[in-house]
C-alpha cells in the first residue's frame, strides 16, 4: 500500500502534524470546544485538499461510535456522560492521517499495528492521567481488574488492528 503523502508541501505536513498535537492537548487537558472548533475551521480554510478532506467524516464516525460503543460497555468512564470533545478530537484525527500522518500508509500493515497499537493506547492513558476518561474495571459484565493496565492492553489490542485498518480506509475515501 506504497501511496505518497496528501497534496501539499512539506510544511504543510509537518505543521498539520504538530498542530494536531495542540488540538489533542486542548481537547484532553482543556476540554474547551472553541478552540477545536476553530483549529478545524483553521485547517480547512489551508488545506491543499479542504473538500477532500471532509470525506474523512465517516472516519470520525467510526471512531466516535467506537469510543462510545467502549464506554457503554464499561471500559471508559466520563465525568459528565460522553463528551463532545472527543466528537471533536475525532475528527482532528481524521484530518490528520491524511495529512500529517499520511506516510503511515507507506509502511507494512505491522508497522501500522505497532505505532497502532502504542500510539492508540498510550494516547488514551495519557488521557486517563488528565483525568479526562477513566478506565473502568470491566468491560461488558466480565471484571478486568482495577488499574490502567488492564484497560491499557485492552486498548493495545484494539488499536493494533485499528490503525492500519483506519489507514486503508483514508486511502479508499481519498481516491
Amino acid at each position: 500500500m506504497s501511496e505518497q503523502p496528501a497534496t501539499g508541501s512539506r510544511w504543510w505536513h509537518w505543521g498539520q502534524l504538530l498542530g494536531f498535537n495542540l488540538y489533542w492537548w486542548l481537547a484532553v487537558s482543556e476540554q474547551m470546544l472553541w478552540p477545536l472548533g476553530l483549529l478545524l475551521a483553521l485547517h480547512l480554510l489551508c488545506s491543499p485538499t479542504p473538500w477532500r478532506d471532509l470525506r474523512l467524516l465517516p472516519l470520525a464516525l467510526f471512531g466516535c461510535a467506537l469510543d462510545y460503543g467502549l464506554t457503554v460497555l464499561g471500559l471508559f468512564e466520563f465525568d459528565d456522560g460522553f463528551p463532545s470533545w472527543l466528537v471533536l478530537l475525532w475528527l482532528g484525527f481524521a484530518l490528520t492521517l491524511a495529512h500529517g500522518l499520511a506516510w503511515l500508509a507507506a509502511l507494512p500493515r505491522w508497522q501500522q499495528a505497532v505505532l497502532g497499537g502504542f500510539g492508540g493506547a498510550g494516547s488514551y492513558l495519557i488521557g486517563v492521567g488528565l483525568g479526562a476518561v477513566h478506565l473502568g474495571s470491566e468491560i461488558g459484565g466480565w471484571d478486568i481488574g482495577e488499574g490502567s493496565w488492564s484497560g491499557g492492553i485492552i486498548l493495545l489490542l484494539i488499536w493494533c488492528p485499528l490503525l492500519p485498518l483506519l489507514v486503508r480506509i483514508r486511502v479508499m475515501l481519498w481516491r
